[in-house]
């Protein structure tokens, strides 16, 4: 609920900055003034006011798919229009000043000049629509393919390993999206495949003929899930089920062992919603010392708490990168690691951008990944 009023609260304010900045200053008429701060309001709210109707069911799905392009398009297009209404004041009103006290300024540069600000609404209007088409285009690529080698001496044999991360498969995912995503897995002939949470996003009964494009994916060492935060807020025994009945081991506190390989894969609930269930002793149970430890993760946080004697890399997910700048900064504020390799107590972490998308079908200056975790033995 704290959540919901925050978002509430930053939303009115966002919304009543565009409005002011877009026609307060004008000398539009009524009807264009009144249609600003209706679209205006819409774009900030539908969104939110759409989640409850989906989780509720109050329309059909197709209804919902329709209206979630939508608002969700809108809502992106609003946060890019407000943080480019604030850089382009921003930066103007320092011109002016600068102008100013160098005795250049004129009314043609002045911020109140109504004409000119009309001009500049515009510009930032299309500026911000362009945006939006690429950040859109970026969602809809295939992930970027991330090789990454790490080597140790307790691997025995070398193993691929293809990671998975938050696909976020909803009614409004496209089946076609994950046959191509699944295909792209199984042609990089991985030995073993681990999705590494919030692959669900919806209610298991409203996505079974999509979580069937799983099926699909072929490793000879398996394929592993865990669960992330979206798993647990559609049932994770749901979700855990779902992903057995496609061929997919779920890793819930426990793990299996490659052993040509001397590496053991090991999994555990999700650190943001159900880190009073994780139990790391339990979970390396089955392990020996000697095996080379890879930590699946939904959550990158739990690396803070762990140590080189239990895990030797980490692979998690989560943060999506940002997914849709600025909120890059915001995303390595609550989870300290964005996406890429870290280094952590001696240990290795992974943070992927994900494969899929949460909110708007979009991403801006952090594109979708699937990760290829090379394991070699160290000769």
């Amino acid at each position: 609920m704290s959540v919901i009023l925050a978002f509430v609260i930053i939303a009115a304010a966002c919304s009543m900055i565009t409005i002011k900045n877009l026609v307060g200053y004008s000398d539009f008429g009524p009807v264009i003034k009144n249609s600003v701060i209706a679209l205006v309001v819409i774009g900030w709210f539908g969104a939110p006011i759409l989640y409850f109707v989906g989780k509720y069911d109050l329309v059909t799905d197709m209804t919902y798919t329709s209206l979630h392009q939508i608002f969700y398009c809108m809502l992106a297009f609003m946060f890019i229009l407000f943080i480019c209404l604030m850089l382009r004041d921003i930066f103007w009103f320092i011109l002016f000043r600068l102008l100013k006290l160098f005795d250049k300024a004129s009314w043609e540069w002045d911020p109140n000049n109504s004409d000119k600000l009309n001009k500049a609404n515009l510009t930032v209007i299309v500026l911000s629509f362009v945006i939006c088409i690429y950040a859109a285009w970026q969602a809809n690529k295939l992930p970027y393919v991330e090789e990454l080698d790490f080597y140790s001496d307790k691997i025995k044999n070398n193993v691929k390993i293809v990671q998975i991360s938050d696909l976020h498969i909803s009614r409004t995912t496209s089946k076609d999206r994950i046959k191509s995503i699944v295909d792209q897995v199984n042609a990089l002939s991985p030995d073993a495949i681990v999705l590494t949470g919030d692959t669900i996003g919806d209610s298991i009964n409203k996505i079974n003929s999509l979580l069937d494009e799983l099926r699909e994916l072929s490793a000879p060492y398996g394929i592993y899930a865990i669960m992330g935060d979206h798993e647990y807020y559609n049932n994770v025994y749901d979700a855990k089920k779902a992903f057995e009945q496609r061929g997919i081991t779920f890793l819930f506190n426990g793990g299996a062992t490659i052993k040509v390989a001397n590496i053991f894969i090991a999994g555990i609930p999700d650190y943001s919603t159900m880190a009073e269930r994780i139990n790391l002793w339990r979970t390396i149970y089955k392990s020996k010392k000697e095996n080379y430890r890879v930590l699946l993760s939904h959550s990158p946080l739990i690396v803070d708490a762990l140590s080189k004697e239990l895990f030797d890399i980490v692979l998690s997910g989560r943060t999506h990168g940002g997914q849709f700048f600025p909120v890059h900064w915001f995303v390595q504020k609550l989870n300290h690691y964005l996406a890429g390799t870290y280094k952590v107590n001696d240990i290795d972490l992974f943070v992927s951008r994900g494969a899929g998308t949460l909110g708007p079908n979009m991403r801006l200056l952090a594109p979708a990944d699937i990760a290829v975790i090379n394991l070699h033995a160290k000769q």
